[in-house]
């Protein structure tokens, strides 16, 4: 859906670095899409499914980077976060509980400025 880069304090990342050290694998998961020309957008560490993230974003946009919902909204290109920002972890939910890719697209179609 998108990389991360605000919004977390000093103190936030030393506890998701100490929480996730645990959680990390050599490669991305097998059900993980990454587009062949995306190699420079590939992240540097991976990690096995661990936590839920509140996120807060202005907006949901088409994108040929992210792969989130990929087909679903648009044949070739996934749907991406616009202007990202972490707000906390919610330890309420575990990764089954994430927001799915059926529901990304249609929170994507229920903004006003996709609709005709």
């Amino acid at each position: 859906v998108c990389k991360i880069g605000t919004g977390f304090s000093d103190a936030a990342l030393a506890e998701l670095t100490d929480a996730l050290r645990p959680k990390m694998i050599d490669a991305p998961p097998k059900y993980y899409r990454t587009p062949d020309w995306a190699d420079n957008s590939m992240p540097d560490v991976w990690f096995e499914p661990a936590q839920v993230w509140e996120v807060l974003a202005a907006d949901l946009s088409i994108s040929p980077v992210h792969q989130a919902a990929v087909g679903l909204v648009d044949a070739a290109k996934g749907i991406a976060l616009r202007f990202p920002r972490f707000l906390r972890v919610r330890d309420d939910k575990g990764p089954e509980d994430a927001t799915n890719a059926t529901q990304i697209a249609q929170m994507y179609n229920d903004q006003a400025c996709t609709k005709g």
